[in-house]
């Protein structure tokens, strides 16, 4: 049984491991990273407050860009490349006593661009119809996109 769900302000632990490279080893060659995005990650007991240190985490991706174990809470930097970013695939499991409890995620990438929508309007004939249409001329190379910057798992314990 899992659960994952995104929390609001609590208090934290301290972070310990400052920050976790998440670039894989198997990326190709090739790829070249643009820039670099740090993700807090932090487990909490289900319908609680109460957060949970030591939970161990793997996240990948379905290109291997990015690949790695960590322990919660945790920074974790992520490389962001050329277009959108791939949802990272997530998987955090502790052991409460005598279970063991796992929760997966999805952690997608959001444009955080400023909407540039420019639109051109075309009237056409004399009997007053009126045809419209919305072209958007933004270079959508440029666009800003990014993680999360705080995600919260939730574990049932």
């Amino acid at each position: 049984m899992f659960g994952v769900v995104l929390t609001a302000c609590v208090t934290s632990l301290p972070i310990v491991n400052f920050v976790t490279d998440a670039r894989s080893p198997n990326a190709k060659i090739t790829t070249k990273t643009s820039r670099f995005h740090v993700i807090t990650f932090r487990t909490f007991r289900a319908g609680t407050t109460q957060e949970i240190a030591e939970a161990e985490c793997i996240l990948s991706t379905l290109d291997n860009s990015i690949s790695t174990k960590f322990r919660t809470p945790a920074h974790v930097r992520v490389p962001i490349y050329n277009g959108k970013p791939p949802d990272i695939d997530g998987q955090c499991r502790t052991k409460g006593g005598e279970t063991e409890t796992t929760a997966l995620f999805k952690v997608s990438a959001k444009n955080t661009s400023m909407p540039k929508n420019e639109g051109v309007t075309i009237s056409v004939g004399t009997s007053g119809t009126t045809v419209s249409a919305l072209f958007s001329l933004q270079d959508r190379t440029k666009d800003q996109v990014n993680y999360p910057s705080q995600f919260s798992i939730m574990l049932l314990l």
